[in-house]
């Protein structure tokens, strides 16, 4: 990543147009990230997957860290906890975007290891199964398994779900299985939602008018969302929460840049969320791009919404 933005640098340095109100800092990251996606498109899944884990990048706080594998009801999982162990009771399960098609708890370390740090607890992240070789709804099972598994097992600590993009939605599903689950007397204490992708089907809007703010694009999105589906129902509400009742959702959290392409997707599905009775904060932060907390080792913004996020695990 530290290679993309220096080479990005120049192109800032050639055109530095940005969004109202977006940071210097904020448009050279955007433009490193794009570059990614874009190369990605054109490569294919093979060069993106490492090129995505690559891209996870330094941050003082990995040093805090350790990171272990383990096996978690069948799922490959990442589990990262403070060097001097855990000693909260907060366990997040985080669930990584990347449109079903790439990422893993590699390439969202950053955020793992803060979160890991600042809540001095434990963090869990399944690297649940992509598409197109493991089709809906291999990543949905994946992600209810070792979430039900961690319920169980974690019975006397504080249990957050949480998740960016796709992984946001994954999250959201998620939680709506286990609400169904008439063995857990415990639920979910939590749900932190970063750029939720909560209507695969939506066209128009944001994912338009900011498409030159973002560096993701329905070109992207829209064959890795097919990738997924083969044929299944694309309005399936494991996947589309457009209609999906919201109302046994925990506290939640969430947050979005209003220079993301899913901006008004995300002020929709938080609207009829507060309509429904769940207990929602919602934070917007001006002109910032999908998932910037990627980025917390440079934009303040990041920084700032990684904290919140902590505190309202904390709380």
């Amino acid at each position: 990543m530290i290679t993309l933005l220096l080479k990005n640098v120049v192109s800032m340095i050639g055109s530095s147009a940005r969004m109202p109100g977006r940071t210097w800092l904020t448009e050279l990251c955007a433009r490193a990230a794009r570059e990614i996606f874009e190369k990605g498109q054109e490569r294919g899944l093979p060069w993106m997957r490492p090129a995505l884990n690559k891209s996870g990048g330094y941050h003082p706080v990995l040093s805090k860290v350790s990171f272990h594998q383990r096996d978690i009801a069948g799922v490959s999982c990442t589990m990262i906890s403070p060097k001097a162990g855990a000693t909260s009771d907060k366990v997040v399960v985080y669930f990584h975007g990347g449109g079903y098609v790439v990422g893993s708890p590699t390439s969202h370390k950053t955020i793992l290891a803060q979160l890991a740090f600042d809540t001095q607890g434990l963090v869990l992240a399944p690297d649940y199964r992509l598409a197109p070789e493991h089709p809906f709804p291999a990543p949905q099972e994946d992600c209810l398994a070792v979430a039900t598994l961690a319920m169980k097992t974690y019975v006397d600590k504080k249990v957050t779900l949480a998740g960016d993009s796709a992984g946001g939605a994954l999250a959201i599903a998620t939680a709506l299985e286990l609400a169904k689950n008439s063995d857990f007397q415990n639920q979910p204490d939590g749900l932190v939602l970063i750029s939720p992708w909560v209507d695969p089907s939506a066209e128009g809007g944001s994912i338009v008018s900011n498409d030159h703010n973002d560096f993701l694009s329905g070109e992207f999105l829209q064959p890795s969302f097919e990738q997924l589906m083969q044929g299944a129902d694309e309005l399936d509400p494991r996947v589309n929460f457009l209609n999906t009742p919201l109302a046994s959702l925990p506290s939640t959290l969430v947050q979005y840049g209003t220079g993301e392409i899913f901006a008004d997707q995300i002020t929709e599905f938080c609207q009829r969320a507060e309509s429904e009775g769940v207990e929602i904060e919602v934070q917007s932060f001006r002109a910032q791009f999908h998932v910037f907390q990627l980025f917390s080792a440079i934009i303040k913004d990041a920084e700032q919404a990684l904290a919140n996020i902590s505190a309202f695990i904390k709380r």
